[in-house]
Order: C-alpha cells, then structure tokens, then sequence
C-alpha cells in the first residue's frame, strides 16, 4: 500500500513541475462534428490559430468526410506553446464550405500528465488533441 502511495506522488509531483515546459502539438482526433447537409463527400481539416484567430499556426491533411470517425490528422508544423500559458483554437474546415466548427483550447483548464491528450469540445465540434512535451 505504501509502494502504491509512494508511486502515486512521485507521478504526480513530476506531472506538476510542467509548468515551465513547452507543449507540442502533433495530432489531432475528430471524434464528432456537427454535419451539414451539404458536408457530404467533402474533404475535412483543421486549422490551428492563435488566441486571437488571427495567426494561422498549423494545419493538417485532409479526410474525406464520407469516412467513419474517429479520425486522426498529423499537425504540420508542430505548434509550440508554453504549457499553461496560452490558449489556442482548433477549427474544422471543409474544402467546399468553409468553417464547420472551432474549439478553444484552454491550457489552463488540464492537468497534464505524461502522455499529453486533451479532449476538448466546442458548440458543433469534438475533439481529442495530443502532443507532448519539451
């Protein structure tokens, strides 16, 4: 039990000395999306920006909609960002019309814990994004 005990608070000790780190974003997961009717047999991808959504950061490749969820997207490049520090918004974009959904990503709100995976939802959109850290 104490083994156990012991274990637990070291892991949880080293999770939390993060707060000076960098956080890499390298995937993101569509795991539901709000769907048009005018979605079909579209492509799908993500566009990372900053805060203020004024700063194109990364993007991904793109999915054929007609496809079953979940899915995964390769971010490129790697977005960097101070762990706890910034926000960011993950947007769902189809190569036909525009702007699906959006996600903030709030670094304040998670407790990071080795490997970095984040779920996060947005009005039409869900998703799980995962990196790692520097």
């Amino acid at each position: 039990m104490k083994n156990i005990l012991f274990i637990t608070l070291l892991f949880l000790s080293i999770s939390c000395k993060k707060e000076d780190k960098i956080f890499i974003l390298k995937t993101i997961q569509l795991n539901h999306y709000k769907m048009h009717a005018d979605t079909s047999n579209q492509n799908l991808f993500f566009r990372v920006f900053d805060p203020r959504g004024s700063i194109l950061l990364a993007e991904t490749g793109s999915y054929p909609s007609a496809y079953t969820l979940p899915a995964q997207f390769g971010v490129h490049p790697h977005v960097s960002l101070p762990l706890y520090a910034q926000n960011y918004s993950v947007q769902l974009w189809s190569d036909r019309s525009g702007l699906l959904g959006e996600c903030e990503v709030d670094m304040h709100a998670y407790k990071i814990i080795f490997p970095i995976e984040m779920e996060v939802e947005g009005e039409n959109l869900e998703i799980s994004i995962a990196g790692s850290w520097e």
